[in-house]
């Protein structure tokens, strides 16, 4: 009996943790239907081939403040002191104070530290860790799908659990609204945030099930820290674990946020230390910059309906994603009243969703849940709480878009099921209805993730696509602007005429930033750029005062506008030689003379002048002023390519005075 009794035990041990599944598999389904490993496999490769077209893409937006232009960064290893000393935007701006550009600060430090780390191994090569990105993304799919299998293997049909989590997971992997985080590198933030939150979570679902809370809890908080590392935008899985626990495991709801005390935790920690460093979590002074606050010179009324019709606009994002945008700076979405039929949509549907989120996880009801998924983390980016600085952004909808693609997959089983006249699913060929119009979605989806992501190559093609889904937007007219002045500089376009046509479409997109915000200093900048290229230097230069004047302390302005002083007086040494050479060539040698000394004048040490001087001189026979011009062009001549014509020149005038001693001493020059 003994022995029989532990045989039992040993037993129980084994299987302890796995999750229970009340129903047996149907003779109905393949095997496949239930293969954990072969889907987890087919999701990483969905997930992953969709944005290997990404692989060849160059650093792009924000790259350049956690990578390509971030001090710390660019030390590699011996950066990650810095990027744990400071907030993150520290290492681009170098300085103390120009990192306050919004409301609170940004202390995420993880994903610049792999980026480090990158740096350390790769140097800049983009296509290191655009892979990187892609792996990391084809692993929160599949973790995803593995923690959805956990929550729900608990007193569920398989067929309900395998398909719910599976379409949960594959909608999550090609929605379009992910390729902003995907295909920008920058993005790796947000892949990071919630991969480590749903590891945490799945942890703290694996202790409740084996109960062995304290070992899984402190993976579980281990996890979340890192997760609130990378952005704090983690904090909303304090609420949703709860939730999930409330729903999926029926505990009660003190319960519930008992178990969330490892999140809390790690919160705490993760605050201290923020708060030790310097940065704040919200508060500061409201930024005066358009840019980073959408909601300048605004009234309440403007403020609030501005925000709710851009909640509405993420609805319609998740359900037609279209069209897809980098920028959402002002004003690509227009200021807003309350009396707009949008904006009370969009109110109506909140009020309904978060009632219906309430009522719906009191009564455990799984769209509800949901439904709070997507209200709870979408909350800390709405701009009601705190200020972000942009009006929306499609990243934010990252973690959101979960919740959105779990009410899907939950509609989509209840079709199935009401199609199966209100039985249980328990042959694969009864979700044929639902999986057609998953098929549907599947192929829309890629389609629109692939070409969109394809759009991310470079800043140019970003700029040059979006830049008419919102043509009201300065943020991109001034990017689209500052990007064609750039490229008409390279080599192979600069000096032809697509460099003026350039120059001129840019000059056109700044004049329109300017027009939508007059205060940009940054398009007086890249304004006066274009002009100083095409050689308006008189422009450039009024550009480039308007830029100091709102900005005494902006370096680039005033390095620029001295150069742009420079070009200017260059210029005009230019125009008078083109005016004095034309009248020595028309034999109008005394008018000659005259703009040839007043260029002397004004550039004493310029050799050619001399040498322009001394041989119209020569050719009115005024040898011996001809010679005093022709020997100060030697004397100060440091380009050895002119050496040549100079001495023949001093040889030719000393013949012709009869000179012929000299003449030859200068011949021997020239062998």
């Amino acid at each position: 009996m003994a022995k029989k009794k532990k045989r039992k035990n040993k037993e129980v041990e084994k299987t302890k943790g796995t999750p229970k599944v009340t129903a047996k598999q149907a003779s109905g389904f393949p095997s496949y239907f239930t293969n954990k490993k072969l889907l987890c496999l087919k999701l990483f490769l969905v997930s992953c081939l969709i944005y290997v077209g990404t692989i060849g893409h160059e650093f792009t937006q924000d790259d350049a403040i956690v990578i390509t232009n971030n001090d710390f960064t660019k030390e590699g290893i011996s950066g990650i002191k810095g990027l744990l000393t400071y907030d993150t935007f520290r290492g681009f701006f170098k300085v103390e104070g120009k990192d306050d550009l919004v409301e609170g600060g940004r202390y995420r430090p993880l994903t610049p530290i792999m980026f480090a780390v990158g740096y350390e191994l790769f140097g800049l090569n983009p296509m290191m860790y655009h892979i990187m990105n892609i792996l990391w993304y084809g692993l929160t799919v599949v973790l995803l799908f593995v923690l959805l299998l956990k929550m729900l293997n608990n007193n569920r049909k398989e067929s309900f659990v395998y398909f719910v989590a599976f379409v949960t997971a594959l909608l999550f992997a090609i929605h379009p609204v992910h390729t902003e985080v995907v295909a920008n590198v920058k993005g790796r933030d947000e892949i990071m945030t919630l991969l480590l939150s749903l590891a945490a979570m799945w942890y703290s679902f694996k202790g409740f099930d084996e109960k062995d809370m304290v070992k899984n809890g402190v993976f579980a908080g281990l996890l979340f820290f890192l997760a609130l590392m990378a952005k704090e935008m983690a904090v909303v899985f304090i609420p949703i674990a709860a939730i999930s626990f409330f729903i999926f495991r029926k505990i009660s709801i003190p319960e519930s946020f008992k178990h969330t005390a490892p999140y809390i935790i790690a919160f705490v920690l993760y605050m201290i230390l923020r708060t030790a460093i310097g940065i704040p979590l919200v508060g500061g002074a409201e930024s005066n910059e358009l840019m980073n606050n959408p909601f300048l010179n605004l009234n309440s009324g403007e403020k609030y309906a501005t925000i709710f019709y851009t909640l509405g606009k993420y609805i319609q994002l998740l359900i037609f994603p279209h069209p897809l945008t980098h920028d959402y700076y002002p004003r690509a979405i227009a200021v807003k009243v309350l009396s707009d039929p949008a904006v009370a949509l969009s109110v109506l549907s909140y009020i309904g969703l978060i009632a219906f989120s309430i009522w719906g996880v009191l009564k455990r009801n799984y769209i509800a849940y949901g439904v709070a998924f997507y209200l709870t983390s979408l909350f800390l980016v709405s701009n009601i709480p705190v200020n972000i600085g942009v009006n929306m952004a499609e990243r934010f909808l990252f973690i959101p878009s979960v919740g959105f693609c779990w009410i899907i997959a939950i509609l989509l089983y209840q079709l199935a099921k009401k199609l199966n006249g209100g039985k249980e699913i328990t042959a694969y060929k009864q979700f044929a209805p639902a999986m057609a119009i998953m098929g549907i979605v599947f192929l829309g989806f890629v389609y629109k993730s692939v070409t969109r992501s394809m759009v991310w190559k470079s800043n140019y093609s970003l700029f040059a696509t979006d830049w008419d889904k919102y043509p009201n937007s300065a943020k991109v007219r001034n990017a689209i602007g500052g990007e064609l002045s750039v490229r008409s500089q390279d080599e192979g376009t600069k000096g032809t005429p697509k460099e003026k046509e350039m120059l001129r479409e840019s000059i056109m997109h700044l004049n329109r930033t300017l027009e939508i915000h007059p205060t940009y200093k940054g398009a007086y900048l890249l304004r006066g750029n274009a002009n100083f290229y095409l050689g308006n230097y008189d422009v450039a230069i009024q550009n480039y005062q308007a830029a100091l004047q709102l900005d005494p302390s902006f370096a680039d302005a005033e390095e620029n506008l001295n150069k742009a002083l420079e070009m200017k007086k260059i210029s005009g040494f230019e125009d008078l030689e083109k005016k004095a050479i034309t009248a020595s060539q028309n034999k109008d040698f005394n008018t000659a003379i005259t703009l040839f000394s007043e260029l002397i004048q004004k550039q004493p040490k310029e050799p050619k002048y001399h040498f322009f001087l001394g041989t119209t001189y020569s050719v009115m026979g005024n040898h011996q002023e001809a010679l005093k011009h022709l020997l100060k062009a030697e004397e100060i001549n440091t380009d050895p390519d002119n050496v040549g014509r100079v001495v023949q020149a001093i040889i030719n005038t000393y013949e012709q005075m009869g000179d012929t001693a000299n003449a030859n001493a200068y011949r021997e020059k020239l062998e």
